[in-house]
């Protein structure tokens, strides 16, 4: 282990790890952001990113370490609490909640690329931080010792921040097919296009295109979904722990989740605090006494909670699978991803009907409620909220369907 490893930290546990203490004083460092994340949350979206000093923040928390291997100086936290943390970020801001959850996860990703690419990344700070853009969208070709990658990759979410990112592509075989890989890459190989960013959902997020020239990309920074599908992830050599070898669909559908659940919790607070001393137009009765108010009230408090309580109960289910060495069945895996996705179809619905009964107000382009609706509608079409595509696998392995045939070409897979 690096001597830099070895280092204290004050996020670190000075004995052997407690989980239930680690997640309550990872929680504990969250909320107390929570106040200032609110107060900001219209200055992020006018500035299209998330300031830096939110970024130093949220780093400070132990946000972006939270599923680091612990080798690393990270704090492999259980994944119910770091997704529960995420919840709680966007619900005060839904941009700066989704910049934590996805560059935050994506360390548990790096954790599974060969040992000399996380020293690469890790071994002289233990703080880098990695965007991605995971659509196999560019070109790549095999090079002597690797590959070589040219093109345009779009909606990097918190790429100014980050020293490296992690991109998708699909890599020739052999046998003249294609393998998905993702490539990490450093800074000073791609430019980020500044002017790329124009959009009215998730605008804090600074999800910008960056752009390779033709860069070459050795072996040892490549990570083949060949590799994932058959357990053989080179990483897993040093990260040894069940924690690396959950689902990788699920760890990743799941930081997308997280944030529109907590989107939804944000607009509910907005909804209530606007409307309990509101009075209607027509007479002037109390808001808070109208029968039109209270069902969709009512169904999206519901409905939001039960999103949220699911989502803790899911993960520490598969992580206590993980670690009795135990594999999620088929099923239980379509039904985890198809719930991700119903996360977002769910909260973008009960959050429409809120602002069917918010008033004229809801017009206001700076309003909190309609900033929630469209990060909310920006997340329901990210591919990871792709409810088409889980009800599908999920119904379908219900009624005992096998499983799709795996094709090394895509990106994902159950």
């Amino acid at each position: 282990m690096p001597d830099e490893a070895r280092r204290p930290d004050p996020l670190m546990p000075v004995a052997g790890p407690d989980r239930a203490a680690e997640a309550a004083s990872f929680l504990a460092r969250v909320d107390a952001l929570l106040p200032e994340l609110r107060g900001r949350a219209a200055e992020v979206e006018q500035r299209g990113m998330v300031p830096d000093d939110i970024i130093r923040s949220l780093a400070a928390a132990g946000v972006f370490r939270a599923l680091q291997p612990r080798q690393w100086r990270g704090l492999e936290l259980d994944l119910a609490a770091y997704y529960e943390g995420m919840i709680r970020l966007a619900s005060a801001c839904a941009s700066t909640g989704w910049v934590a959850s996805v560059v935050g996860v994506h360390p548990w990703h790096a954790a599974l690329f060969a040992p000399e690419a996380q020293r690469e990344l890790w071994g002289d700070n233990p703080d880098a931080m990695m965007s991605t853009s995971l659509a196999p969208v560019g070109q790549v070709e095999r090079a002597s010792g690797g590959y070589r990658l040219t093109g345009r990759w779009p909606f990097s979410s918190g790429v100014d921040h980050c020293g490296w990112v992690v991109l998708g592509g699909t890599a020739p075989n052999e046998t003249g097919g294609g393998v998905y890989h993702t490539f990490l890459v450093p800074r000073q190989d791609y430019t980020i296009d500044q002017e790329s960013w124009k959009v009215t959902g998730l605008a804090g997020t600074g999800s910008k295109a960056v752009i390779l020239p033709g860069v070459f990309v050795p072996e040892y920074r490549t990570h083949s979904i060949v590799d994932n599908y058959h357990g053989t992830d080179p990483g897993l050599a040093i990260n040894d722990r069940p924690y690396y070898r959950l689902p990788w669909r699920l760890v990743f559908g799941y930081c997308i989740a997280a944030p529109a659940a907590g989107a939804a919790v944000g607009a509910l607070e907005a909804f209530i605090a606007g409307s309990r001393d509101r009075h209607s137009a027509h007479g002037a009765q109390p808001v808070a006494r109208n029968p039109a108010v209270h069902r969709p009230l009512a169904r999206a408090l519901a409905v939001v909670g039960m999103v949220r309580q699911r989502m803790s109960a899911t993960w520490t289910e598969l992580q206590a699978l993980a670690d009795a060495g135990r594999t999620v069945p088929y099923e239980r895996r379509t039904q985890a991803f198809y719930e991700a996705t119903l996360v977002h179809d769910a909260c973008s619905d009960v959050v429409y009907h809120l602002m069917g009964v918010n008033g004229g107000r809801t017009m206001n382009a700076d309003a909190a409620l309609q900033r929630y609706f469209r990060d909310l509608l920006a997340m329901r079409n990210h591919p990871a909220a792709n409810i088409e595509m889980s009800s599908g696998l999920y119904a379908q392995a219900m009624l005992g369907v096998p499983p799709p045939p795996f094709d090394p070409s895509q990106r994902f897979f159950l």
